[in-house]
């Protein structure tokens, strides 16, 4: 598994560094590329301490503590922020698509940043939460029956299989059933990206954590659910920048530079404009 999984966190790493450089200086922010970009910054953390922890596989070296410490904390706040900020992205993104007069009078200016700035918080406490209770995830002494870590582990059960992933499925499912009934129009690459994004993840991210679930309170299931977490992280944190550039490059069938790409498979201006039309015709009646 990690043999297959090197070469892809290579590219993956390349593809998330090319994604932040150009949303940080070459892109126009909006408020969902706020979004994106602390996603990719998050999915670059895990892939570089998936890749380090390859190559101490394959070139074991001594690591003191306190830095083995530290990228397992990295690597955990990295998932988390990932996760949370996808469904807030889903969130914000059913708000413009369903309420859009709602959304253009009375979104906070700053919301964005707010729901960054809170989530990447919140994630580091959760993540400090299961470090501690239940020790690094490569770490040799790991205990899983004690107390706190199944206290820990139902409350990361609560969290993301009856809190999070049920909003982000919702507001994904709604985006999805609306870009379908309007067969006669061209849906926001946007929502494709979005769409595409949330899928992967419940492919990759969720059924890992379902079965790390069985595993962990199933004493008779066997699933190779490290192996084949450590491939899942990869291919998860590695693909989006490309399923990006495919979005906003391929299918429109151009060859314009990969900023372009980028910028394409994020744009809403098609809501933007629908939106408006719908204020007008309104304000009109």
């Amino acid at each position: 598994m990690i043999l297959i999984a090197i070469p892809i966190s290579i590219l993956g790493i390349f593809g998330n560094s090319l994604v932040i450089f150009f949303l940080s200086f070459a892109i126009k922010k909006t408020r969902f590329t706020v979004y994106i970009l602390n996603i990719t910054i998050a999915d670059l953390g895990i892939l570089i301490y998936l890749y380090t922890y390859f190559m101490l596989f394959l070139k074991p070296s001594i690591v003191s503590a306190s830095v083995s410490y530290v990228i397992e904390l990295i690597y955990a706040i990295g998932c988390n922020s990932s996760f949370y900020m996808l469904t807030a992205l889903c969130f914000e993104r059913y708000l413009l698509v369903f309420h859009f007069t709602w959304y253009q009078c009375h979104r906070p200016e700053h919301l964005s940043f707010f729901f960054v700035i809170t989530l990447w918080t919140f994630s580091g406490l959760v993540s400090l939460l299961e470090y501690f209770a239940c020790y690094p995830r490569f770490y040799i002494y790991l205990d899983e029956n004690t107390l706190k870590c199944r206290i820990t582990n139902l409350f990361q059960i609560f969290l993301e299989f009856l809190i999070f992933i049920p909003i982000m499925v919702f507001y994904t499912l709604a985006i999805f059933i609306r870009m379908q009934k309007k067969t006669q129009q061209t849906p926001p690459t946007l929502d494709i990206s979005i769409i595409a994004t949330v899928v992967l993840f419940l492919v990759f991210d969720v059924s890992v954590k379902f079965f790390n679930i069985l595993e962990f309170w199933f004493d008779a299931v066997h699933v190779p659910t490290f192996s084949v977490a450590v491939l899942f992280d990869t291919i998860s944190s590695s693909v989006s920048p490309y399923m990006y550039f495919i979005i906003g490059g391929f299918l429109k069938r151009t060859y314009d530079p990969f900023d372009v790409f980028l910028e394409r498979a994020l744009q809403d201006e098609e809501t933007i404009v629908e939106g408006t039309q719908m204020q007008q015709e309104q304000l009109s009646e």
